[in-house]
This record gives structure tokens, C-alpha cells and sequence, in this order.
């Protein structure tokens, strides 16, 4: 394994954490108090940045109502839906301190496994694996028990792989639906992203690398194209760390016809023209 570069010490600094929220209203009361009690309890300097995407259940105001209560709670709205991706690089652009984090506004995705990022780690054999050592770190969803049929197909790849290299591929961690693993696959053939959930909203990094990542994409293929410039940029990124399995909302939600012709036209112009900012990092 490569040395890896020396980066200074980032795991204790004050921490942006950006929430993408869409009619979020009825469960926004627990998700933001869960939040704070968690960001309360990391006893450092932090800001929640909620970005609604042009709710329309009164999220917005429901969030107002929280951040006269919190100062360190800020709303920032789409007038009308524009996408996930679109919110993400609002949340990223208004962040301010040098570690971002960001998810999306629904209870599944827990605060607690944010701290799975920032502790440290004692393992030397994995150093990567801490915030310190890397410039960003990814979650991978749990999933749910892999089909019958795709076991027996993997268990004989794996066979195979370790009859003829004497050496077998992980076993899948779960199942992410067919789209996603085949998603998983492209991204690995076009942009070199060894990743399982490589669109899982779920990222912790330094913020200093953001000039270098502009977002191009408004849907939620910006969370690959996050990855795939990375990637091409040669920053380190960490080891995914698995998250509790768990009824994930992006697990159960198949795309419409019109969101994959968004998701192929967004993936076609970052592959076409990319773009990568300011080459110099705050």
C-alpha cells in the first residue's frame, strides 16, 4: 500500500453540516433535534445549514421557526424544486468552517454515524480511515438481504476469481437494487470510483477542497460526479464506512423515465466537459 500524503489535522475543528430537505415538514422537529443534541454533545464550534429545495408543506417555515431558537440553525431556500444536486451545491457554497458534512433531511440517516467519522482510529494496518488522513470520507447504506439468485451468481464469481487469482472479491455488504449496483459498475468503468454506494448522500470532507469540485449536476448525480472529480484529482478518500442497515429512501425509490434521461444527460456532460474551479484550494 502507498504512503499516503500528510494532511494537517482537521477531525476536532468546527464542522459545517449541510441537510437537503423536500417536504420534510411533519419529521423536521426530531431531525433537527437530534442533530443539535449530537453537534451540542461534539463540543466544538458547528452550524446547521438546511437547504429546501421548494417545499411545499410549510418546511420552510417550520425551519425559520427552529433557527430563532438556534442561531447555529440556517435556512436557505429554493423558491421552486430544482434538484438535489442543485441543493447540495447551495448547502456546500454557503458552508463556512474548514469540515462539511452533508446528508439528507430524513431520520434514517443518523447523526451517530457521523461520529463514526470523526473518532479516531487505532488500527496502523487502516489509516485512511480517519478524517485526519484523508480529504474526504463516504457512507455506504446497509442495504437489505441480496436476492437468492444474485447470492448463487456471486458465490460463483468468487470461485472463479479465487481458482484462477487465487484471490476472491469482497462479498457485497447488501443489496441496492439493480440500478444502483449497475450505476456502481459504470462509475467504476467510466470514472474509476471503487466504490459500492457510490451515490450514497452521506460525506464528510475538508472544505478546502470544494473550489476544486464545482457541481455541475442538478440531480442526485452530483453525488457521483463529487466522487469521480475527486477521483481525477487524486485526492485520498477514505474506505466507505457502513452505515446500520436500514429502510434507506433512496433504496426504495425507482427512477421514472425522465429521471434517467436527467441522470445520463448530466453523466454525459461531466464526462464531455468537465469542469474543476480554481486550481488553488482555500
Amino acid at each position: 500500500m502507498p504512503e499516503l500524503p500528510r494532511l494537517p489535522a482537521v477531525a476536532s475543528l468546527p464542522l459545517s453540516v449541510v441537510l437537503l430537505a423536500r417536504n420534510q415538514a411533519s419529521q423536521l422537529e426530531a431531525i433537527l433535534t437530534s442533530w443539535v443534541a449530537f453537534l451540542n454533545g461534539l463540543d466544538r464550534d458547528y452550524e446547521v445549514i438546511v437547504v429546501d429545495d421548494g417545499s411545499t408543506d410549510g418546511t420552510s417555515e417550520f425551519i425559520e421557526k427552529g433557527s430563532a431558537n438556534n442561531q447555529r440553525v440556517n435556512l436557505l431556500r429554493h423558491p421552486s424544486p430544482r434538484g438535489e444536486g442543485a441543493a447540495l451545491r447551495t448547502g456546500l457554497a454557503a458552508a463556512q468552517y474548514p469540515l462539511v458534512f452533508y446528508t439528507l433531511c430524513h431520520p434514517n440517516y443518523q447523526p451517530a454515524n457521523l461520529g463514526r467519522f470523526l473518532q479516531k482510529r487505532t488500527n496502523p494496518q487502516k489509516p485512511d480511515l480517519e478524517i485526519d488522513h484523508v480529504h474526504l470520507m463516504s457512507a455506504a447504506r446497509g442495504g437489505r438481504l441480496i436476492p437468492l439468485p444474485w447470492r448463487i451468481v456471486g458465490q460463483g464469481w468468487r470461485l472463479f476469481c479465487r481458482i484462477l487469482f487465487t484471490q476472491a472479491p469482497a462479498r457485497l455488504p447488501g443489496w441496492l437494487g439493480w440500478q444502483r449496483h449497475l450505476g456502481a459498475f459504470l462509475a467504476r468503468l467510466f470514472f474509476g470510483v471503487r466504490y459500492h454506494d457510490v451515490g450514497c448522500p452521506f460525506r464528510l470532507l475538508r472544505r478546502e477542497i470544494l473550489p476544486r469540485l464545482p457541481l455541475q449536476s442538478d440531480g442526485p448525480f452530483a453525488h457521483v460526479e463529487l466522487m469521480a472529480k475527486a477521483n481525477y484529482l487524486g485526492l485520498v478518500m477514505g474506505e466507505e464506512i457502513l452505515l446500520e442497515p436500514g429502510h434507506y429512501p433512496a433504496l426504495d425509490h425507482e427512477m421514472s423515465r425522465e429521471e434517467r434521461r436527467q441522470l445520463f444527460h448530466e453523466a454525459w456532460r461531466v464526462i464531455r466537459h468537465p469542469e474543476f474551479g480554481s486550481a488553488k484550494m482555500i
